[in-house]
């Protein structure tokens, strides 16, 4: 049998087709529709794909015990594949390379795939999610460039292959790809997404607040991850503008709400907070209540660029105790991690993590000591530029407020050069150069 973009399934079961498209438009759309995967496995055991999948959304669960039935429904894949077909192989063994922490063989698979089975637009994505959280944007784009002769028809393809370009830096083609989707498709959110980042970067943002709004009936039906996402990206428009209340309210509207113990929602919260606190807006007792969430997590980690982010809510928000044992799991990732990203751990994440600290406390001068040697591998832990931009700004406030302008003047006449500077940069740029006069 075959599933919605013509791959062979092993599998005789109608419904567990059903099940497999309803997953991967999910999983490329950014739905909501995933549950039905586990009954499709578990009704269908010798289906590779319908278990590996399973296994897919068991780590999503973010749950306790999200390891345990993943590992229940990677075992019954494995199990499974030897009857499969030669795609269902590479994908199961892509994502359990992956859960072993052979991230070299996982991607090693992921490529093959793409090489071999273009048609693959669900493995093909998920390759570049791995990518994603490497910080490896030509990795990422290369995927999508792979299958994009076999779905020049496909929406979700030209998206993909729209934020690859843009993170590579190609924004007018980037633009051109969003835009195409988006038209094909108007229930494209990560293509609304990707052209939102080329309109950020380049200054842009009037027509990035219009873009955005115009799509953003869109959401509604999208997962938490994505609508608050590009909620947080319309905010972050209005944030560059100074209309600190206009970001406000949407921080509270759509941003922090939809689902507060989801990992992605939280960081959306959180880097919005942190942003809007150093352009000096009051954004009151918000911390709090991140923190509060935060705090309940189990902390698994799998992405630096999330616990980097976690450990400043904690320390935001005064929960010592659970912000050194985060710190202390992320010490012990140096040794732990796979072996592709010990370094980062190592070099970027903890130093980072405890320079964040720190700039909460308000000790600037061991936040720039610490920082230093983070900065400029930062693009290693993943997370988009516009993301990661977080960090940088949190260097350039370090130096203002141990009132080093000179340092601070250089770094802001290039972010104001590089772009046509929004009214945050700008303003920022004349108090610090006035200050260094």
């Amino acid at each position: 049998m075959k599933d919605l973009y013509d791959n062979e399934v092993s599998t005789k079961s109608d419904k567990t087709i059903d099940a497999i498209n309803r997953f991967t438009t999910s999983l490329v759309g950014y739905g909501t529709d995933f549950g039905v995967i586990f009954e499709a496995s578990d009704e269908d055991p010798d289906c590779a794909i319908a278990a590996t999948l399973s296994g897919i959304l068991g780590l999503f669960l973010e749950t306790p015990d999200r390891l345990e039935i993943a590992d229940t429904y990677f075992n019954r894949a494995l199990t499974a594949a030897p009857a499969a077909t030669e795609r269902e192989q590479l994908l199961v063994e892509a994502m359990w390379s992956s859960r072993q922490g052979d991230l070299e063989k996982s991607l090693g698979c992921f490529r093959k795939l793409a090489k071999l089975y273009p048609n693959d637009l669900l493995s093909a994505k998920m390759g570049q999610t791995h990518y994603f959280n490497l910080g490896d944007d030509e990795g990422m784009l290369w995927l999508a460039d792979q299958v994009m002769e076999a779905h020049q028809g496909t929406a979700f393809a030209h998206g993909m292959r729209a934020f690859g370009l843009e993170q590579t830096s190609q924004l007018e083609k980037a633009e051109e790809e969003a835009r195409l989707a988006t038209q094909m498709q108007r229930a494209e959110p990560w293509a609304h997404h990707a052209a939102a980042h080329v309109m950020v970067t380049q200054g842009r943002h009037e027509e990035g607040i219009q873009w955005m709004r115009d799509l953003s009936n869109e959401w509604d039906y999208c997962n938490s991850f994505m609508y608050t996402h590009n909620w947080w990206h319309l905010a972050l428009f209005h944030l560059e503008r100074e209309e600190f209340d206009e970001a406000l309210r949407i921080y509270d509207t759509h941003v922090w709400g939809r689902d507060k113990t989801y990992s992605q929602d939280q960081i959306n919260a959180i880097s919005l907070l942190w942003r809007m606190e150093m352009a000096g807006a009051d954004v009151g007792g918000r911390w709090e209540d991140v923190a509060n969430f935060v705090a309940d997590r189990s902390f698994v980690l799998d992405q630096p660029f999330l616990d980097m982010q976690y450990v400043f809510a904690l320390a935001r928000g005064g929960k010592t105790l659970e912000l050194n044992n985060l710190l202390a799991g992320m010490e012990m990732m140096e040794m732990d991690a796979p072996k592709m990203t010990r370094a980062v751990w190592e070099h970027v994440a903890t130093p980072a993590s405890h320079a964040f600290v720190a700039f909460a406390n308000e000790d600037y001068a061991r936040a720039e000591e610490l920082l230093l040697p983070a900065r400029e591998k930062m693009q290693s832990i993943g997370g988009s530029h516009a993301q990661r931009d977080l960090f940088e700004q949190v260097w350039i406030h370090s130096l203002i407020r141990q009132n080093k302008m000179k340092e601070a003047l250089k770094i802001l006449e290039a972010r104001v050069a590089f772009r046509k500077a929004p009214a945050l940069d700008l303003h920022l740029y004349q108090q610090v150069k006035a200050a260094a006069a």
